[in-house]
């Protein structure tokens, strides 16, 4: 397989997320893997719900060994007159590929199944798992919904690599993600008389302006490697007219979370805000709740996928400001970094690309991370 051209044939099947429709993709892999006749591959399409699957291959060995992952959905294109070509269609020029989905992270999937093909004349001391996800952009359905199956249990391995974007850099760690949603409660009243209603929107400016504290508590901790856990209001929205008090207003939360902070943690400081309000003022009341929450990332140095990372790549390792799958790799026991072609500079954005050297360079370290671990 040529990895550029099989990098434009993933970015040909629309999986944005939501809604995800990721089954046709994950079954375009499946035979992909099937057509190359490895001997004692397994390869298992995980449908967990209409349109939507998952992708579990292993090639067994008589250890654990490599696990290889990544996520096939991808966020919405936008506007398509604003791209140069079909955010679809997966062009080649330039010395790039063009199309949603070449950096974030289609271009790594590709990379990964080339390698993985390279394998297939070669006895595996070691068993090589590879596992894509549906629903990564939009809180890890796919992964979740292995996980909760307990449809993992049977990839072992010692060490794993999740293909976004690095450039080609080992990431060894990023924050955790932790997004709330706070609704403030007032009571709407015509705008000429405010005494008579409780302005939700006021009463969320004030539950903005007494966050200090409780970031100053978070930021007592301190990882040596991602700093200290951050809580940033991103989304507000309140009111239904220009003359009327508003009765309700919704704030999000962003919180970027080092290891010993999680969902708890943040929904426990938020609540204790808006708790310490409520005293002085009777008429602030608000619910809150974890919208949404990815974990940190934190593998030593020492381990031998960061090692072996640093070696094949002739970097050193780096901490990365994005959140992945990786650590949940690593709660079953598997130490995994971030490994993969492009650049998350042009994730998420009109004209998405990946170049034809970082593929190329990904489908190299990939299938001598193969070689190291495996045979």
């Amino acid at each position: 397989m040529d990895v550029a051209q099989l990098t434009g044939s993933l970015i040909g099947f629309d999986t944005v997320s939501p809604p995800g429709n990721e089954e046709a993709c994950a079954r375009f892999i499946a035979d992909c893997l099937k057509d190359m006749h490895i001997e004692g591959a397994s390869v298992e399409l995980h449908r967990f719900a209409p349109g939507r699957a998952n992708l579990v291959a292993t090639l067994r060995g008589e250890s654990p060994g490599l696990l290889l992952a990544g996520h096939i959905d991808v966020v919405p294109p936008g506007e398509s007159s604003a791209w140069s070509s079909p955010p679809f269609e997966g062009r080649t020029r330039d010395g790039r590929v063009y199309g949603r989905g070449a950096a974030d992270m289609k271009g790594g999937i590709a990379a990964m199944l080339v390698a993985i093909e390279s394998a297939k004349r070669k006895r595996l001391k070691r068993s090589l798992s590879f596992v894509a996800t549906a629903g990564e952009e939009v809180g890890f359905d796919g992964l979740r919904a292995l996980l909760a199956g307990k449809r993992l249990e049977g990839v072992a391995a010692r060490c794993g690599v999740v293909g976004e974007p690095t450039e080609m850099k080992v990431v060894r760690g990023h924050r955790g993600t932790v997004t709330c949603r706070v609704t403030v409660h007032g009571r709407s009243a015509h705008a000429s008389d405010p005494s008579l209603g409780i302005n939700a929107i006021e009463k969320t400016v004030a539950f903005i302006e007494k966050l200090g504290p409780l970031r100053r508590e978070l930021s007592k901790a301190v990882d040596a490697d991602l700093g200290r856990t951050i809580v940033t209001p991103t989304v507000i929205g309140g009111g239904t007219k220009g003359n009327v008090i508003p009765d309700s207003c919704e704030l999000t939360i962003d919180a970027r979370t080092i290891p010993g902070h999680d969902g708890r943690t943040i929904l426990e400081g938020l609540g204790a805000v808006a708790e310490s309000l409520h005293k002085r003022d009777k008429d602030f009341t608000a619910d809150i709740e974890v919208l949404y929450e990815t974990l940190p990332l934190s593998v030593a140095r020492s381990e031998e996928v960061v090692k072996l990372g640093e070696a094949l790549t002739g970097s050193d390792s780096v901490i990365a400001p994005f959140g992945t799958e990786a650590p949940d790799y690593c709660r079953l026991g598997i130490p995994t970094v971030v490994l993969g072609p492009g650049s998350v500079r042009q994730a998420h954005i009109y004209d998405e690309f990946v170049t034809l050297e970082q593929l190329e360079l990904a489908e190299t370290v990939y299938r001598e991370l193969i070689t190291d671990v495996c045979t």
